[in-house]
C-alpha cells in the first residue's frame, strides 16, 4: 500500500477545535498505534493487514502531523497529544485501548498510561523517547525558529532524508521514505513539522519518571537493539521502572523496529494484544 492508498482509507474528527485524521478498521477490542516525529500514521500501514482481523486498529495522525490540523496556533506537545488521544477515544465511544506507541508517540503512550491509566488497557512503547534521552540534535535544530525563515521545504525534505534512513537497519522497502515525508513537502507542512519538532520537552517525560512505578497495565516494550537515536539502555530502565513489564531486544534492528523486524514484532505484538 503506497501513502495515497493509505491516505484514502483516513477519516477525520472534530476534537477540542482542532481536527484529525485517522484510521479505523477492523473489529475487535481497540489497538491505537501511535507514531513519532518525522513521520505520520502511514508507518503503520503494514499493520493493518495483520491486527484488522480480529481487532478494531485505529492509526491516527497527531495534531501537527501528517493530514491532522496544521494550523500555525497551537500545543503539539507530547501533553497535549495525550490530552488529543484521551478526548479522541471519548469521542468514539471506546473507554479503554492497547495502546502501542513509536518514538514521541512511546511518549505519549507512557504519559496516558500514568495520567490517563483508565484509557490504558494493555501498553507497548516501541523505540519511544523516555526520561531524557530525546530530543536528538537534528530535530533541536529544525525546532529552531529560524528554520523555517532559512529552509525551504524541498531543502527540509532533503536534510530529513538520510536521517530518516540511520533509523533503518537495512534499505526500506521503495516508496518508504516518500511515503514518510510526504506531508511536509509543502510550505505549511514544513512550517507544521518545525514547530512539532520545537514543542519536543524532556521536562515532559521526565515529570513523569515517579509515576512509572504506578502502571498497572499490563506491559510490553519492544526494541531495536541498534537504535541510534533512542539506546536499548532507556528500554531497560523502563522494564525496571514499570512493574511486571516485558522487555523484547530485537536483533538487527534500529528505530524503525517495526519494519526492520517486521514478522517478529508482528507475533510479539499480536500474542501481546
Amino acid at each position: 500500500m503506497n501513502w495515497r492508498e493509505y491516505q484514502t482509507l483516513q477519516k477525520v474528527a472534530e476534537v477540542d477545535e482542532r481536527f484529525v485524521s485517522y484510521v479505523d478498521e477492523g473489529e475487535g477490542a481497540p489497538v491505537v498505534l501511535l507514531h513519532g516525529i518525522p513521520t505520520w500514521g502511514y508507518l503503520w500501514h503494514r499493520w493493518l493487514p495483520v491486527l484488522s482481523p480480529t481487532r478494531r486498529v485505529l492509526i491516527p495522525d497527531l495534531l501537527g502531523f501528517g493530514y491532522s490540523d496544521k494550523n500555525d496556533t497551537f500545543d503539539r506537545s507530547i501533553a497535549r497529544q495525550a490530552e488529543m488521544i484521551d478526548a479522541w477515544l471519548e469521542q468514539l465511544g471506546i473507554e479503554h485501548a492497547s495502546i502501542v506507541g513509536h518514538d514521541i508517540g512511546g511518549g505519549v503512550a507512557l504519559r496516558l498510561a500514568t495520567i490517563f491509566p483508565d484509557r490504558v488497557s494493555r501498553l507497548c512503547v516501541m523505540n519511544g523517547v523516555c526520561y531524557d534521552s530525546w530530543p536528538v540534535e537534528l530535530m533541536l535544530q529544525l525546532g529552531h525558529p529560524e528554520a523555517y525563515r532559512k529552509m525551504s521545504a524541498g531543502a527540509a525534505i532533503t536534510m530529513l532524508r538520510p536521517a530518516l534512513k540511520m533509523g533503518f537497519a537495512s534499505s526500506p522497502a521503495d516508496g518508504v521514505l516518500d511515503g514518510l515525508l510526504a506531508p511536509y513537502a509543502t510550505e505549511v507542512g514544513k512550517l507544521s513539522l518545525i514547530r512539532n519538532a520545537a514543542a519536543l520537552n524532556t521536562n515532559l517525560t521526565t515529570e513523569i519518571t515517579p509515576l512509572l512505578s504506578g502502571i498497572t497495565a499490563p506491559t510490553l516494550i519492544v526494541w531495536g537493539e541498534d537504535d541510534k537515536f533512542q539506546p536499548v539502555k532507556y528500554a531497560e530502565r523502563l522494564a525496571t521502572d514499570i512493574p511486571e513489564a516485558t522487555l523484547v531486544r530485537v536483533r538487527d534492528a534500529r528505530h524503525f523496529v517495526m519494519i526492520d523486524q517486521h514478522d517478529e514484532v508482528a507475533r510479539h505484538l499480536t500474542t501481546f494484544v
